[in-house]
Formats: structure tokens, C-alpha cells, sequence
């Protein structure tokens, strides 16, 4: 069901850029444009965003010449199909704060399975400018509940006053404020009565235990868990009647000493819950790790051809411990001009940057930077290049996406290589693609273009 689609005033900029998400992992840059110029014809650029190795992010842009040709995109093909799945589209907006913060942003629950994204954006459109609107789905069913975002909080609360517990199809609507998870388990303290307590010494019996925890109210059962043998495993559950006796146990035992040994007492967890703050937390260290690293090297261009690696190492030495330098060279062992240097902390790498900026060596004005991971800078330039227009045609974003052989046909476009220099302002599409990864790696321009002909 396509419902009319409501939306936010035109801003001064006159938006002309759509946010097309929820796509299929098989929608290419040609889907997208045969989808949206069936329509109106009048398309600049289309943007699909992919990660380092080529696959679909699900998400892209598409650039219109006109915020009226944009929005009648909006209302016409808002929660359509493609490929199989519903496109959840909205306005491109630049600045993420307002839809990160979650303000104006409802959760739906208990949704018939006959409701679809079009049928609650048509429920809740008559109560102000609707930013966003999804029922979340698994392989295609609805999973009974979704998210709203009004362009206003006085929408939403609006929203929430009139349809919270009311009756769609049968069922009783749940309509309340959108809290992140992180802030959910902050704001609602968990209950539980199933206590898990590890160190415990080898000859600590059931009995004792149960005495011990007793202490703090009814325990309905205590188990120490044992081998194949019958010795402990030094770990056992206690569970208890009330979970406020169970809170109160885990805040007077967890640190405190039985026999020999400090306890361990916490909430139970299912294996699934512990395997997944495991992962969490193995997460959280490797991106730290990661960003260690990157923080700690540093890009150094414009070398004169007689600097090597002992030279550029013994030149930045002085700003901390290096745990490699290498100038970069061309497979005649010429010398490229530029290298990078790493240090053992991110703290030394910064001196580095401060200090050797600018710096004249051998004869030369040294730039030095930090290095930007490939995929970063990638993304930095997508975010920089996506919105740019040409008003002679339309040319698929990701160029280097399509074999060389498909270029002359591809949408009855005909396309010509070029190895001339050109500026940005000559091509309607994300220059990123005109670079490769390591120029896109090292910032230089590769003087080879795409132009429409």
C-alpha cells in the first residue's frame, strides 16, 4: 500500500537529495536508476554505498536536479519494492545529530502483521512531518512492532496521546518515546533471583553455602557443579525467592572472602548473553587496538629523491620511538617522494606532526600527516563528492564497479576513457571513483576521468 508520503517544509537550501535505505544486498547503482528515473527523468547522481571490498552498505543517495523533482520521488516511491524488499526513503541529512539523539523518535509494538511501513506512516502522518518510518521485518514478516520519527517533538508526543492503547485491528497499540538500548538498561534496573558465584574452595559444600546466603533471604535452591568425578568445579547458582534478596546478596557477597578464597557473586546469564558481551568486549578492544595503531603513524610526502629509510628514520627519532620508517619506491628503485613512519604511542606521533610539519629537509618543505585508513578516506571523500551535479546526464557513481566492456551501453549512455586532467566541477558524479585505493590511500589524483559524451 503506497500512502501519501508527509514530509518536511523545504528548507533554504531546497534539499534536492533523497537517503534511499532497507535494500536488498543484490540492488546496484542500475536498479536505483532505472527505479527512480521511470519516475521522473530527472536525476543528476546516484551514490551506492559499499564497504572496503566492494558489497553493498544497503543504504544510498540519489541526487535530483530540483527539491521538487526529489520530493515527488518521496511521496510516489516511499516504501515500494525493489528487488523484494520495501526502499525507506528520506531527506539526505547532513548533519546525523537529530536523528542520532532519538528525539522525536517513537517505538510501536504490538502491530497486527497485516500493518506494513506504509500502512503505519499513513497511521501516524495526520499527526505532523514524518522524517522516517519502519516496521521491522525477518525474512519479509513483520516482527509486530517499528520506529517512527517526526520532524518535531510536539508531533510526536502528539502521536503518543492519540494512539497509545488504542485498538488497530484487534490489537492494542503500544506507543511510546524511542530509548536507545545503552540508556534502556541504564534507566530500567534489570530484575533477576538467579544468582552464579565462582571461586569457591573445593571442599565448600552446598550446605554451607545455602547457610551463608540464607542470610539474605529465602533460598529456594543451591547447586555447586561438579566433574565426572564429584569434585566441585568451584562454581555454583543460588537462587532465590525475591529478586530484591537476590540484589542484596550480590551487593554484601561479590568481593567478600569465603574459606580461602574472594567470591565472584553475579546475575546468572544464559551462554548466548555471555558469548555476546564477550564479543562485545573483544570488539571494543580490537577497535581500540586498531585506532592505537592508526593514530600512531604518520605520512610524510615532498622527500627529496636522496632520503632513505635510515635517513627518514633517523630525522623523526627525535620525536619518539619508531618502530619502522620506509620511503615508498617505484619498482626501478626510485624514490616515490613520500613515506610513512611509525611510532610505539599515538602521543609520539602527534610530536612528529607538531614538530616536522613544514620542516625544511634537504631542501625540501616536508608535509607530514596522519594516515588515514583506506576505507576512512574513502568515505571522507563519498561524504564530500556524493551531492555533486551535472546537468548534462546521469552517470552511476561507482564507475569502477561495472566491467569496461558495459560502459558504451550502459542505460544507452555512451562513454568515453579520458586521460586528461579534469576538475571537479566537469562530472556529476562521487569523484572517489575516479581514483584507485592507493590514490585514494595516498590523496593524489589519478589523471585518468569517466566523461559522458
Amino acid at each position: 500500500m503506497a500512502a501519501a508520503e508527509a514530509h518536511p517544509p523545504p528548507t533554504p537550501l531546497q534539499v534536492t537529495s533523497l537517503y534511499v535505505g532497507d535494500l536488498d544486498p543484490r540492488v546496484s547503482e542500475r536498479e536505483l536508476y532505472e527505479a527512480f528515473t521511470s519516475l521522473s527523468g530527472s536525476i543528476t547522481s546516484i551514490h551506492l554505498c559499499r564497504d572496503s571490498s566492494g558489497r553493498s552498505l544497503r543504504y544510498a543517495y540519489v541526487n535530483f536536479i530540483s527539491h521538487d523533482k526529489a520530493s515527488k520521488a518521496l511521496d510516489s516511491l516511499n516504501h515500494t519494492y525493489l528487488i523484494g524488499k520495501p526502499m525507506r526513503i528520506m531527506w539526505s541529512q547532513k548533519d546525523p545529530l537529530p536523528r542520532k539523539s532519538g528525539v522525536a523518535n517513537l517505538f510501536v509494538k504490538n502491530l497486527d502483521h497485516s500493518v506494513d511501513s506504509a500502512g503505519l506512516q499513513e497511521i501516524f502522518s495526520k499527526f505532523g512531518n514524518i522524517l522516517s518510518c519502519k516496521v521491522a521485518e525477518e525474512n519479509g514478516q513483520s516482527k509486530g512492532f517499528g520506529f517512527v520519527q517526526f520532524d518535531s517533538e510536539e508531533s510526536a508526543l502528539a502521536a503518543i496521546k492519540a494512539l497509545h492503547d488504542t485498538l488497530l485491528h484487534g490489537k492494542k497499540l503500544y506507543v511510546s518515546k524511542f530509548i536507545k538500548k545503552s540508556d534502556r538498561q541504564n534507566t530500567c534496573e534489570l530484575k533477576y533471583t538467579n544468582l552464579y558465584v565462582k571461586n569457591l574452595d573445593h571442599d565448600l559444600t552446598e550446605d554451607l553455602l545455602l547457610d551463608k546466603f540464607s542470610d539474605f533471604g529465602k533460598v529456594c535452591n543451591v547447586v555447586i557443579m561438579k566433574d565426572n568425578q564429584g569434585k566441585s568445579k568451584g562454581f555454583g547458582f543460588i537462587n532465590f525467592e525475591s529478586a530484591e534478596d537476590a540484589k542484596k546478596a550480590v551487593e554484601a557477597m561479590n568481593g567478600a572472602k569465603l574459606g580461602s578464597k574472594t567470591l565472584y557473586v553475579g546475575r546468572a546469564q544464559k551462554k548466548a548473553e555471555r558469548e555476546k558481551i564477550l564479543k562485545h568486549t573483544y570488539e571494543e578492544l580490537q577497535n581500540k587496538q586498531t585506532d592505537n595503531m592508526k593514530n600512531s603513524n604518520v605520512y610524510v610526502k615532498n622527500l627529496d629523491v636522496s632520503v632513505d629509510d635510515s635517513k627518514l628514520q633517523e630525522l623523526f627519532s627525535s620525536c619518539g620511538k619508531i618502530t619502522s620508517a620506509r620511503v615508498m619506491h617505484y619498482d626501478d628503485g626510485r624514490s616515490k617522494g613520500f613515506g610513512f613512519v611509525s611510532f610505539s604511542t599515538p602521543k609520539e606521533a602527534k610530536k612528529a606532526l607538531n614538530t616536522l610539519n613544514g620542516k625544511m629537509f634537504e631542501g625540501r618543505s616536508l608535509y607530514v600527516t596522519m594516515v588515514q585508513c583506506k576505507e576512512n578516506h574513502r568515505t571522507a571523500s563519498a561524504s564530500h563528492l556524493q551531492f555533486a551535479q551535472h546537468p548534462s546526464g546521469f552517470l552511476p557513481s561507482s564507475v569502477s564497479n561495472f566491467a569496461p566492456e558495459l560502459l558504451p551501453t550502459l542505460h544507452g549512455v555512451s562513454y568515453k576513457m579520458s586521460h586528461q586532467p579534469i576538475m571537479y566541477q566537469q562530472i556529476g558524479m562521487n569523484m572517489a571513483a575516479l581514483f584507485t585505493p592507493k590514490e585514494q590511500y595516498y590523496g593524489t589524483m589519478l589523471p585518468t576521468s569517466v566523461r559522458i559524451i
